[in-house]
């Protein structure tokens, strides 16, 4: 189907396709710029604030407390102290308010009517996040009616309660407003951008037909955006450059988190280490009532075949008392054949045969007692058996624990030589932050003489223009036009004291 369309369809598609992705592209910037403005946002309020508890510990020094019900931080009273609000706001160009509980007691933030707004609550999910969980709040939230980008964090006294609240935020109008004009800037170079296609496209299908003069007015609109463009590359080089600088106190911290991670580190080799001490004595101790599981069960056996030959010698008892009978009933009928004179013989022979009825009678019991001692003496066994494998199951698990603790131990080392390679590489890292500064500063620079060379080269195609159409130029007119053109420079980037909370601290005099 694209085959068969003449030049004007293909062209034409290409341009909807083209118009289509632009649109695409520039939504996604869009949506990328504001994420990341809100964002600088964020991070300039956590310099912000950090910067203001260090000018209050400065100037005020001691723990924050409340007495008769007014809030203090050492020896000074807070509640309507609008000087130090007054000293951050100045620094930052923020909106600074001191809170006792959730109520404002000294800030510069001002009602409708223009004066300070004392004595006003701070919105209501802010003070469930800070007073009541005790955390810090970043983000966005209403301040006397008004939405601004906030922070908060909690006001502790002596005893770790939180007593107020410390906080510092901008209007949100104020980043809204750097979104629209980033979105107007970027629709005026789409739309001149697909202008341009429309007219290349046009030209195309009218086999080149235009005049010369119309491509030179085309390019000088794209000097005009290059020149716009130049001041946002100087712009955002002014802008790397400080947030290079903060990103070098970040990595600061980073470092001082790595010392305390390598300190743990190393504890818990130690503590491995002296765990597999332990599991070596835990395997002594396992081993060696293995082997007087070993001895008692030997013991146990031996029993057993003692008991087996008492046993034999039972049986024998019981036969010699059954043979026993049997000789003293012969012995009682041959004494009653004698008559009289046998008499005297079947008494004894009678008793012979009461002594060999108790001894079988003693010699069952005594077997049955035989009997249940080894059934016992099996049981005893075989419980010895199991008592003997469960030793051993507890052996190998024994083993395998302290395997697994030499293991803990030596990634705990590796894990130590780790983070000291992490800390030299963030050394590194904050070395080539620096560097990045440097460049940043001379990409802006550069911007600014760019711009000087397109101011000349705009003014050479308006001189092409008139050189075509033949209507000259006065020299006071081409003046005029370089000076023009001289005069599109890169809008100054603000102090840096407005991002970086050291900077900040250095104007108060209070930096090192």
């Amino acid at each position: 189907m694209f085959r068969n369309m003449g030049l004007r369809g293909k062209m034409f598609s290409l341009l909807t396709i083209f118009i289509l992705l632009f649109a695409i592209m520039g939504a996604f910037t869009i949506l990328t710029i504001q994420e990341k403005v809100i964002l600088t946002a964020h991070e300039k309020l956590k310099g912000d604030i950090a910067m203001g508890r260090s000018l209050l510990e400065d100037k005020h020094p001691g723990a924050w407390a409340v007495r008769e019900g007014k809030l203090f931080k050492g020896e000074t009273e807070m509640n309507g102290n609008f000087g130090m609000v007054d000293r951050i706001g100045e620094l930052t160009g923020d909106t600074v308010t001191i809170f006792q509980d959730g109520t404002r007691i000294a800030t510069n933030v001002k009602n409708a009517s223009g004066e300070r707004a004392v004595g006003t609550k701070a919105a209501r999910n802010v003070i469930d996040k800070v007073l009541k969980e005790g955390k810090s709040y970043i983000g966005k939230a209403q301040v006397v009616g008004i939405w601004n980008q906030t922070a908060y964090e909690p006001i502790r006294d002596e005893q770790g309660q939180v007593i107020g609240m410390f906080y510092v935020g901008v209007p949100n109008t104020r980043y809204d407003q750097i979104v629209e004009e980033i979105i107007k800037k970027l629709s005026i170079m789409g739309l001149v951008g697909i202008l341009i296609v429309f007219a290349l496209g046009y030209f195309i299908v009218r086999s080149i037909t235009g005049s010369v003069g119309r491509v030179i007015t085309g390019l000088t609109g794209g000097v005009d955006e290059v020149i716009s463009a130049s001041a946002q590359v100087s712009s955002s080089a002014q802008q790397l450059a400080r947030g290079a600088g903060e990103q070098a106190g970040s990595l600061e911290e980073t470092a001082s988190s790595l010392d305390e991670m390598s300190a743990m580190t190393k504890q818990n080799a130690e503590n491995a280490d002296h765990a597999r001490v332990i599991m070596e004595e835990v395997n002594r101790i396992v081993e060696n009532v293995n082997q007087q599981m070993d001895r008692m069960s030997e013991a146990i056996s031996e029993i057993r075949d003692s008991n087996a030959e008492t046993g034999k010698i039972i049986q024998t008892i019981e036969a010699i008392a059954f043979q026993t009978n049997l000789l003293a009933l012969n012995a009682a009928v041959e004494a009653a054949r004698a008559g009289e004179i046998g008499a005297g013989f079947a008494v004894v022979a009678d008793e012979v045969r009461n002594l060999a009825m108790r001894a079988a009678e003693a010699a069952k019991t005594t077997n049955e007692l035989i009997e249940n001692t080894v059934k016992a003496v099996v049981n005893g066994s075989e419980l010895t058996q199991t008592a003997k494998e469960a030793f051993k199951e507890n052996m190998e698990i024994s083993t395998k624990v302290s395997q697994l603790v030499n293991e803990i131990a030596a990634a705990s080392k590796e894990q130590a030589e780790g983070i000291g390679n992490v800390h030299k590489a963030i050394a590194e890292i904050d070395k080539v932050t620096q560097q990045t500064a440097s460049h940043a500063e001379q990409s802006a620079d550069a911007s600014d003489r760019l711009n000087d060379q397109i101011g000349k080269i705009r003014n050479n195609i308006q001189d092409l223009v008139s050189a075509i159409s033949g209507a000259g130029k006065t020299d006071d007119e081409k003046v005029r036009r370089f000076e023009d053109a001289k005069s599109v420079k890169t809008a100054p980037a603000p102090e840096r004291s407005r991002i970086s909370g050291f900077g900040l601290l250095k104007r108060a005099g209070l930096g090192g």
